[in-house]
């Protein structure tokens, strides 16, 4: 069984939380289709971030009475860790906001926004992405949803169709036009194409990689 902490409490939650990511994921592949994410599935969102915030918050209890830090400015920090040793505070330190971790800022608004006010919701987003290739294996090229050609371009020799964003029929080049769906959240304090699946995701396995490194400074 995988373990993610020496300290039964931690490892706990973050086992709990590893198995609502993975049905979370689940539920996302099921949901392509649909405009919106389920309320039901936003309360499994919310319980996931909660646990990953507790497992952060009974690190700290282990060395001390308050809660794991998340600090926009240095001088936030360092008042609220005035109880930790230089090499606890250094450890904490590296994965604030205020040093480039703006992961973790995102995280904390979702978590106290959906636990304390309401949960946040998503919306949904298409990417087309279309691939020109030679069939003689003379290359390829990729373009996505956000660039537009005018009027006279051509990709590898054939035009592209500006009402379309497409090559005009041809049998010169193999065209494949994918779409890709996912659900980005609606908040004014979370930057717009930060896709929800991939953030959740990551935001395990920073905080479990955070945990391992600090839990080596706590003495059990």
């Amino acid at each position: 069984m995988e373990k993610y902490s020496k300290f039964n409490d931690i490892n706990a939650v973050l086992k709990k939380a590893k198995t609502t990511l993975d049905f979370i994921e689940k539920k996302y592949n099921g949901a392509l289709h649909d405009q919106e994410i389920s309320a039901e599935l936003l309360v499994e969102i919310k319980d996931y971030l909660g646990n990953l915030r507790s497992a952060l918050d009974y690190l700290r209890n282990k060395v001390s009475k308050y809660n794991f830090p998340i600090c926009k400015t240095e001088k936030e920090f360092e008042n609220a860790t005035t109880d930790l040793n230089d090499d606890l505070k250094n450890a904490i330190k590296k994965w604030q906001p205020f040093q480039n971790n703006q992961w973790i800022e995102w995280f904390n608004t979702l978590n106290n926004k959906s636990k304390h006010i309401t949960l946040i919701p998503q919306k949904r987003k298409e990417d087309v992405r279309v691939k020109v290739s030679s069939p003689n294996n003379g290359g390829s090229v990729n373009w996505g949803s956000g660039v537009t050609f005018g009027g006279g371009v051509s990709v590898m020799g054939v035009p592209i169709d500006p009402q379309t964003q497409m090559p005009v029929p041809n049998n010169i080049v193999k065209t494949e036009k994918t779409i890709w769906v996912s659900f980005e959240f609606e908040h004014e304090n979370i930057p717009n194409g930060i896709s929800a699946l991939p953030f959740l995701k990551g935001c395990f396995e920073k905080i479990t990689n955070m945990i391992t490194e600090i839990e080596v400074l706590i003495k059990q």
